[in-house]
C-alpha cells in the first residue's frame, strides 16, 4: 500500500518521496496512489502504520496545514475557542502542549512518540498536522471529523520557510537553492500547492473550515466568529471578542514566550544567531526578500499550477 524512494535535497533531515495506494472516503474523487509527498524517513514504516490506524474521537478536531501557514496563531485561536477561553492556561503554557502536533517525532531531534502523545490527550482533542489529506489517518475521513484547514501565499511561505529551516538548521543552502527545492518538491510536507488545492476543493465540505492567513490578517474579528460557529462553541460577546483580538494580536504573542516559540528552538537545539520563530506577520513579505526574477519565476510556476483548476491566486488568497 505504501511506496516511498529516496530523496536527495539540501535537508539535513533525511527525507523520503511516499506515496499511499488505500486511501479511501476523501470527499474528493482523484487517483490518490499517484500523490507523492516528501516526508522524513522515520515517518515510513510502522510510524506511518500508526499514524493511518489512528483511533479518533467524535469531538476530535485536526488543524490542518502545511509549515508556515499561520498555524501556531489558528492553533491558539482554536484551543482557546474549544477550551471556554481559559485564557490563564493560554498564557502559562505552550500551544504545542495544550494541543499536540500528531507526526512531530519524526521531525525532532529528541526522541519521543508524538502519536502517543496525541492517543493520551483529553477531550476535546485539538491535534495538529502538516500531513496532507490522504494520509491523515483514515479515520478522520470515514466518520467525518471536523478539520480546520489554514492555506497562506505560496511566497510567503516560500520565504517564511526558508527562515525557518535554515535557522534551525533543517536545511543548508541559499535562497535560490530552496526555491529550486520548493517548486521541484523537494522540501519537507511538499507539494505545497498539491496540499493546498486538495483542500481548496474540499472547503465546502460540512466538516472542513478552510480559511487562509490573509483573511486572518485583514479581519481576524469575522475569522473568531466564523470559527466559533464551525466549532459550536456558542455566539461570543463583544468584550470576548475583544479580548482574543488582543491575545491574538501579532504584537502581543511576538513577546509572549509561550506564543513566540523563538526561546524555545534556541533552548532545545543549535539555532542561527538571527533565528526567529515569529518574524514579520505581514502580507507580501516576499516582495522585499526575493528578486525580480525569482519573483516571475514563482509567479509563473504559480500561474501554470493554477491554471489546470481556472483559479488565479487571489481567487484563494485576495490581492496580495
Amino acid at each position: 500500500m505504501y511506496e516511498s524512494e529516496e530523496l536527495i535535497s539540501c535537508s539535513t533531515l533525511p527525507l523520503v518521496r511516499l506515496r499511499f495506494s488505500g486511501a479511501k472516503n476523501l470527499p474528493l474523487q482523484k487517483d490518490w496512489s499517484k500523490r507523492w509527498c516528501a516526508v522524513p524517513q522515520r515517518f515510513r514504516d510502522d510510524f506511518v502504520q500508526r499514524i493511518r490506524e489512528f483511533d479518533t474521537r467524535h469531538d476530535d478536531v485536526y488543524l490542518v496545514s502545511y509549515l508556515k501557514t499561520g498555524s501556531t496563531w489558528l492553533q491558539e485561536l482554536a484551543w482557546l475557542l474549544l477550551n471556554q477561553l481559559d485564557f490563564e492556561l493560554a498564557k502559562s503554557s505552550y500551544a504545542w502542549q495544550r494541543s499536540h502536533y500528531l507526526e512531530h517525532s519524526t521531525v525532532s531531534q529528541r526522541d519521543f512518540d508524538s502519536v502517543a502523545q496525541c492517543e493520551q490527550m483529553a477531550s476535546p482533542r485539538l491535534i495538529k498536522s502538516h500531513l496532507p489529506a490522504h494520509l491523515l489517518p483514515s479515520q478522520v475521513w470515514q466518520h467525518g471529523r471536523r478539520i480546520i484547514y489554514v492555506a497562506r501565499n505560496p511566497k510567503d511561505v516560500l520565504v517564511s520557510s526558508y527562515h525557518f529551516f535554515t535557522g534551525v538548521g533543517l536545511w543548508r543552502g541559499d535562497m535560490a537553492t530552496f526555491i529550486e527545492e520548493f517548486i521541484a518538491d523537494k522540501l519537507l510536507f511538499t507539494s505545497y500547492l498539491q496540499h493546498l488545492i486538495e483542500f481548496w476543493h474540499m472547503r465546502h465540505e460540512s466538516n472542513i473550515f478552510f480559511v487562509t492567513y490573509e483573511e486572518m490578517q485583514r479581519d481576524l474579528g469575522q475569522v473568531i466568529n466564523k470559527l466559533a460557529n464551525f466549532l459550536e462553541v456558542g455566539n461570543l460577546s463583544a468584550a470576548q471578542i475583544n479580548q482574543l483580538l488582543q491575545h491574538l494580536s501579532f504584537k502581543q504573542m511576538k513577546v509572549t514566550k509561550y506564543s513566540n516559540l523563538t526561546g524555545l528552538f534556541k533552548d532545545a537545539t543549535k539555532t542561527s544567531e538571527d533565528f526567529e520563530f515569529m518574524r514579520r506577520g505581514i502580507i507580501g513579505a516576499y516582495k522585499d526578500e526575493l528578486t525580480a526574477e525569482q519573483r516571475l519565476d514563482l509567479d509563473q510556476w504559480i500561474a501554470n499550477f493554477l491554471q489546470q483548476y481556472n483559479l488565479k491566486e487571489s481567487d484563494i488568497f485576495g490581492q496580495i
